[in-house]
């Protein structure tokens, strides 16, 4: 029985590596995600609240290219766009919030960002930002 429970978590340990290591990656999937920045909070992004016991959420806020491949893989563009603003965009899903600002498609960030707020005890996904 100890050499099953041992085999089993070698395999386990093993798979986990390979599925992360991205040199056995034969499409090229995996990313470096330059452009982003974290935080571990309470409540919404804007309350600037630490995590507590009983919320502890974060969110990941990616720019650039990143939020560009996001962006585009959770469409259709909603609206109203928050911004108001002619051209801007906006797409969600579930906790993904992505937005497309034409004033900045010059900027060094690019127009795309995006935030997915995850939910650290439940391990949902959930919205941690707002217009």
């Amino acid at each position: 029985m100890t050499w099953l429970l041992f085999g089993a978590t070698t395999v386990a340990a093993l798979a986990y590596a390979h599925a992360a290591d991205p040199s056995s990656d034969p499409y090229g999937l995996w990313k470096t995600l330059q452009g982003a920045m974290y935080k571990i909070h309470s409540g919404s992004v804007a309350d600037r609240a630490p995590p507590t016991a009983k919320d502890r959420m974060l969110t990941l806020l990616i720019d650039g290219q990143g939020a560009k491949d996001v962006f585009e893989s959770i469409g259709p563009d909603v609206q109203p766009v928050c911004s108001g603003v002619d051209k801007d965009r906006d797409r969600r899903r579930k906790g993904i919030y992505c937005t497309y600002s034409a004033e900045d498609a010059r900027t060094k960030e690019g127009p795309y960002r995006c935030w997915i707020g995850v939910n650290l005890l439940t391990g949902g996904t959930e919205t941690t930002v707002s217009c």
